[in-house]
Order: structure tokens, then sequence, then C-alpha cells
């Protein structure tokens, strides 16, 4: 599989901005949408730390937070619905839960607007490594039962609400 990066020319300590490629499609719009978004909050976070931003910084962590909760229950329903066997990869959504919980914690004791650049940077960073593993390890294993339906398939969707 090709890289899902593409260099970000203007950013300090040329650090890679996670960009969606074909590739990283699970045969389903919904799911590959989800994915999408995530891609682009993550970005924009990233964007936030850089700019020093700590409320943007805040509110772009808030939003991923709970857009992961209805990727996660958008994923779910698919799986139910195809009879996919989902109990380790939902188990990873609530490993993830748990560690955004940790980590929200861990930041709040701290104060948000006093907590360090690098701690921010490692909050993103996980939350980029967590998500290519997520796409290319945990969810491409139901593209074979995905790509059984129309890309467009749909069961019903979770919504995000500003």
């Amino acid at each position: 599989m090709g890289s899902v990066f593409q260099p970000d020319i203007g950013s300090a300590g040329g650090m890679m901005r996670l960009e969606w490629a074909k590739q990283l499609s699970v045969g389903n719009a919904i799911i590959d949408s989800d994915h999408q978004k995530l891609i682009t909050m993550i970005n924009c976070a990233e964007d936030m730390i850089k700019k020093k931003d700590n409320f943007a910084m805040s509110l772009a962590f808030t939003q991923i937070e709970h857009y992961l909760h209805v990727h996660f229950v958008n994923e779910e329903m698919f799986a139910q619905a195809l009879n996919f066997p989902f109990a380790l990869h939902k188990l990873g959504h609530q490993n993830m839960r748990t560690a955004i919980d940790l980590t929200k914690h861990e930041l709040k004791k701290n104060g948000i607007e006093i907590t360090p650049k690098f701690v921010m940077e490692h909050y993103a960073q996980f939350l980029r490594n967590w998500l290519i593993k997520h796409i290319t390890e945990e969810d491409m294993l139901m593209k074979p039962v995905l790509q059984t339906r129309p890309y467009d398939f749909k069961i019903g969707e979770a919504h995000f609400y500003c």
C-alpha cells in the first residue's frame, strides 16, 4: 500500500499531513466519508497546534472525539447488519474511547491553556497513528464483506451535529 501522507511544505519541522488516498477505501461511501472527515479534523487540530491557538486546539480535539463516536456507531451498525464478526474491532473502539478519556483527563488536570505544545503534538500524533492503523489494519478486514454491497449501501447513519 502506498503512503497516505503528503508533505506539508509550509509546516514547521516538515510535519507530514494526512491525506486521503484511494487505497484507504474500505468499499463503503459512509465509512470512507467518516475516515476522510477524521483525516481533515486531525489536520485541522495540527494546524491549530502550529498556530498555538489553545482554544481552537481544544475545540478541534473535542470535535474529533465526538466524530469518532459517530464513526464507531456507523461501523458497528454495518458490522451488525452484514453479520461481520466484530467483537475484537469493537473492543478496539472501546480502548480508543478509554485512551481519549485518559488524555482529556490529563489535559484538564494540567489546564488546557497551559498545556505544553509538545503534549498537544503528542496527542495529535497519537490520533494520527491510531487512525492510520485503524483504517489500514482494522477496517480493511471489513472490506471484503462491504464490497459484496454497492459502494453507496446504507444501513442508517449516526449523525454529528455542531
